[in-house]
């Protein structure tokens, strides 16, 4: 299953993954990770989530 993943890292950055599988967050998750938000419907940006 593809989704969208939002990713909190330790230093304060967040990072967004669009279109990835499910599976392979635990490669993009690392240690430095803190939370990782999963949307798994597309995300319309135009309406302002």
């Amino acid at each position: 299953m593809k989704g969208l993943a939002i990713l909190f890292e330790e230093d304060h950055t967040v990072t967004i993954v669009e279109d990835v599988e499910k599976e392979q967050l635990e490669e993009v998750a690392d240690e430095q990770t803190e939370a990782v938000l999963w949307h798994d419907e597309e995300i319309d940006w135009d309406y302002g989530y």
